[in-house]
């Protein structure tokens, strides 16, 4: 079954976070998520403009983010790594405004190495 996925405003940027399988915090970039994430917006916009201020590295590439990042560079729900971090971001060492916005997504899988999450491939458990 292909999950619901869906961009909350097309064409705009917008950043969202989840926890893989093994318990690592994992950043999304710009393309859809979860639907039922969509009814945390404000939370997740709030999380995201904190980020932004107090942990501005996460938003960039180089150098690597000190946790797994992906991009979407279309509507489809494919994201490309943007680097392999050297030592992973655990949810238990995220800070709180992104950790309560993460635990709202639980990927069935653990990111490891992988460096395409086709998100609509049996990452979520979105119906």
């Amino acid at each position: 079954m292909t999950a619901r996925l869906r961009h909350p405003r097309p064409g705009f940027t917008w950043d969202w976070w989840a926890v893989d399988a093994d318990g690592l915090l994992v950043q999304f970039s710009h393309g859809p998520a979860p639907v039922t994430l969509l009814a945390h917006l404000d939370r997740i916009d709030a999380a995201a403009a904190w980020a932004e201020e107090h942990r501005p590295r996460w938003f960039a590439d180089e150098p690597v983010p000190p946790l797994h990042a992906f991009t979407c560079y279309g509507e489809l729900p494919t994201y490309t790594r943007r680097g392999v971090p050297a030592a992973p971001l655990r949810l238990a060492d995220a800070p709180a405004p992104v950790a309560a916005v993460a635990e709202l997504v639980r990927l069935r899988r653990a990111v490891g190495d992988t460096w395409t999450i086709h998100l609509d491939d049996g990452w979520t458990d979105e119906p």
